[in-house]
């Protein structure tokens, strides 16, 4: 194998395909990098066996060819090298020298039949959406999924597609957050499927936020077995594991009334929720909202501190009402907020809250109160 290419072009692939190499793996191959070589192009490939990666960058190909490199030791070098061209030469003991202006270093690799084979993408299965949209709208929701695996479908965010629209759907038992895409050209499914499923954890979403390009589409497609996503950019694909298991009936908890609206600015809201902090995180991060006739009062107690008050002006429909909430899940909500006024809707003390954006109403957050103590 014989090739060159720029430091910098590998540089950056290196820098997104080595977050995909298990940090503990139980097989040393895993810690590995793949280099092939790919219709003209060099193809970096990594996995976890939960995720997997493949990234094509442009490169001057003189002899195809493939090996394995520890992810570690290659991006360290590399991001070490001065911008300018380098050249990669593999002989048959299966070393690697790899020579810059200045620099000439060996490395010694292991074979790619070694390596994990990543499941490539069912063509049959490929659908279409709009990047920015889905970025958007993940970044709406997946926060909200659990971040320990006692309940793995809780790390995942449902995906349900329909021809018309994709509804994201993620919670922790404790908060929920829903966005529904419509979308402005009708999808059409493979096999006459009418819809499509999916339990994508939030964590292969999460790497899809980190490393999706400025690009006005995204394919998203099943591999052949149906079990993993494949998530198709230009340049690269990104390969999750789809969870298995039955998604919470999540319509159950949403409020079909709300009696009781409280209307806020957000800012004013997120200051009080910074004060009351300081004090709920010495009690279970518990912060409660008094509604009285034009404000909401916030209040936490820690006995090993003292206690805090805060009043916000706001435009209050219903009754007055005292209910609890964690500071952290509200907080959430309002790190994801655009307008300069959310509403909360409440019904009783002890019933969930819903959280809306105004300027972004397809998407609903639910957070469970907690129970005052007498």
């Amino acid at each position: 194998m014989e090739l060159s290419l720029l430091t910098e072009n590998l540089n950056n692939a290196l820098t997104h395909v080595s977050r995909f190499v298990s940090t503990k793996a139980q097989l040393p191959i895993l810690s590995h990098i793949l280099f092939s070589t790919d219709t003209g192009r060099l193809k970096l490939s990594a996995t976890s066996l939960e995720m997997g990666i493949n990234y094509w960058i442009g490169a001057k190909i003189e002899t195809e060819g493939s090996f394995c490199v520890p992810s570690k030791d290659i991006s360290e070098f590399i991001s070490y090298l001065p911008s300018g061209k380098i050249d990669f030469n593999l002989n048959e003991k299966n070393l690697l020298n790899i020579k810059s202006l200045k620099a000439s270093s060996t490395f010694s690799t292991l074979s790619s039949t070694d390596f994990p084979q990543i499941p490539t993408i069912d063509p049959t299965t490929v659908f279409e959406l709009d990047l920015p949209v889905l970025l958007d709208s993940m970044t709406t929701v997946a926060f909200a999924s659990a971040t320990d695996d006692s309940r793995p479908v809780l790390t995942s965010v449902l995906c349900k597609f329909t021809p018309e629209s994709l509804t994201l759907v993620a919670t922790d038992g404790f908060r929920l957050s829903l966005k529904t895409i419509k979308f402005q050209n009708q999808i059409i499914f493979p096999d006459g499927q009418e819809s499509l499923t999916l339990l994508i954890p939030a964590k292969s979403l999460a790497e899809v936020l980190k490393i999706a390009k400025i690009a006005p589409k995204i394919k998203i497609g099943l591999t052949p077995d149906r079990h993993q996503v494949v998530f198709v950019l230009e340049d690269l694909e990104i390969i999750s594991r789809l969870i298995d298991g039955e998604y919470p009936n999540f319509e159950r908890i949403i409020p079909e009334s709300s009696p009781t609206k409280v209307y806020i600015n957000k800012e004013e809201l997120s200051q009080a929720i910074r004060l009351a902090s300081v004090f709920a995180r010495q009690s279970a991060n518990v912060v409660k909202f008094s509604l009285k006739n034009n404000s909401l009062e916030l209040s936490a107690n820690a006995p090993q501190i003292g206690q805090n008050q805060v009043s916000v002006d706001a435009r209050i429909e219903g009754e007055p009402l005292e209910i609890a909430f964690n500071y952290k899940f509200v907080s959430d909500f309002l790190s994801i907020v655009k307008s300069d006024e959310i509403i909360i809707e409440l019904n009783q003390p002890l019933t969930p809250g819903a959280f809306r954006d105004p300027q972004n109403p397809d998407l609903l957050h639910i957070i469970m109160p907690v129970r005052l103590q007498d």
